[in-house]
């Protein structure tokens, strides 16, 4: 306080100089005024109530509903609770109240997304990705075989084989385009196909097959698999969110049914975050706008809300004191 009383400059160029905030300045003056400097030892600093500020009973359900769910992440827990009408808050509200609670957990890979190509993916059946992933069954090998929509990283068709032959590859595109109705599709309108150099995916039989279906085949550089990024990471999540975290199969069939039931939640129920936290099925049926808007609707009346109670709770405590 001494060196704002002496300076010769003006209070406001002076607090400037000392990057101080003047209101802390003549709250520190009044209570100097006040009480001395035993005012100034003993005042712990009470913030004024904040309008943005959770509420208790929001507190409450994020820790709730992070303890039900506690394999999922803060970023998609915040749009879950949104959809499912537990509370609305964003997802650094949702961040900050679990790590409070240590109950932030640890990533446990990583998910880096490389580029696809020069391609602009702005709508469902444009392009396709496809790949093989080994899948560990006691006493026999297995592949997991999908083809991935590029545009709502919908799996449009896997099945778990025991081989992994351009014969196979062939049949997982023909059912993914018969799903898609690709067959049905002028030329034109056909889906790029994105893939790494594997022998299946290069092989005569292969490259015949798109030929008469007219599949546009592009192929990802050489030793460089992971530039089919997305279909890399899709693997990862089967592989760290379903397969490894169960004992190993017993059988094909065991594994064949429980990989199947992973993708149809995969598909309908777990919100993906390169995609605007919704689900693949709701990016590729278009229905992903309107579930963005209705969110930001319930998010902007849930802040209006928590306003109000504030103030409230404000004036309550001013009456009170």
């Amino acid at each position: 306080m001494d060196i704002v009383e002496n300076s010769k400059l003006t209070n406001k160029k002076t607090f400037k100089t000392l990057k101080l905030n003047p209101d802390r300045y003549y709250r520190w003056r009044r209570r100097y005024q006040e009480k001395g400097m035993e005012g100034l030892k003993n005042h712990k600093s009470e913030p004024k109530s904040c309008p943005h500020q959770l509420l208790e009973e929001e507190k409450e359900a994020i820790i709730n509903f992070a303890l039900e769910h506690p394999d999922i992440r803060h970023r998609k827990l915040a749009y879950k609770m949104q959809d499912e009408d537990v509370v609305y808050v964003s997802p650094s509200s949702v961040y900050r109240v679990l790590k409070e609670e240590n109950l932030i957990p640890k990533k446990q890979y990583h998910e880096k997304q490389k580029a696809d190509g020069k391609i602009d993916v702005n709508q469902p059946d444009k392009m396709y990705h496809i790949d093989i992933t080994y899948i560990p069954v006691a006493d026999q090998h297995s592949y997991f075989i999908s083809v991935l929509d590029g545009y709502s990283r919908k799996i449009i068709h896997g099945e778990l084989s025991l081989t992994m032959t351009a014969d196979d590859m062939e049949r997982v595109m023909s059912k993914a385009m018969f799903k898609a109705n690709i067959f049905e599709k002028p030329e034109d309108q056909r889906p790029v196909l994105v893939s790494d150099n594997g022998t299946q995916l290069i092989s005569n039989s292969f490259k015949k097959f798109l030929k008469e279906w007219n599949i546009t085949h592009i192929r990802t550089a050489v030793r460089h698999p992971e530039s089919n990024g997305k279909i890399e990471v899709f693997h990862k999540t089967l592989k760290y969110e379903n397969v490894y975290v169960k004992e190993q199969y017993e059988s094909y069939y065991e594994a064949k049914k429980d990989i199947d039931k992973f993708i149809e939640h995969y598909n309908s129920s777990r919100l993906h975050q390169g995609i605007g936290f919704v689900t693949p099925n709701q990016k590729y049926e278009g229905k992903d706008k309107q579930i963005k808007n209705k969110r930001k609707n319930k998010h902007q009346k849930a802040i209006e809300r928590r306003k109000r109670l504030n103030k409230e709770k404000q004036l309550e405590q001013s009456n009170a004191a």
